[in-house]
């Protein structure tokens, strides 16, 4: 199961993808109009006008989703801490602590019913 970082990360990416395919679709809607329109009228400057208009309302949405990305980044940072090397070692110190405490009373219980069997025929060979 993924973490909210790399749902987050899916999400932006989408939101990227999306920003991209809009503005290529755009630009070839424009550039057929234009081509429509420059037949009829002499309109570099409207055409120059408008490229530079759009480049700048995509480059904001390009921004805008970077802030959300960086502002959600630093929210989920703080739900999902990164588990640090010194954490990471703790974490395998306490799992091979539990192991080795399990293993240790099983061969406890193995050495105690050895030495209650061992006692047991001790006794019947004296008896």
């Amino acid at each position: 199961m993924g973490t909210i970082k790399t749902y987050q990360e899916q999400a932006q990416d989408i939101v990227a993808k999306a920003i991209a395919t809009v503005e290529e679709q755009h630009k070839a809607i424009a550039a057929a109009s234009f081509e429509y329109i420059e037949k009829l009228y002499k309109l570099d400057t409207v055409k120059a006008k408008h490229d530079e208009v759009a480049s700048i309302a995509y480059n904001k949405a390009r921004e805008i989703n970077k802030l959300v990305a960086d502002y959600t980044a630093d929210l989920i940072a703080k739900i999902e801490k990164d588990e640090t090397p010194t954490a990471k070692a703790k974490t395998a110190v306490k799992k091979t602590a539990a192991s080795a405490k399990k293993k240790a009373t099983a061969a406890k219980e193995s050495a105690t019913k050895a030495v209650n069997s061992a006692a047991a025929k001790v006794e019947e060979a004296t008896a």
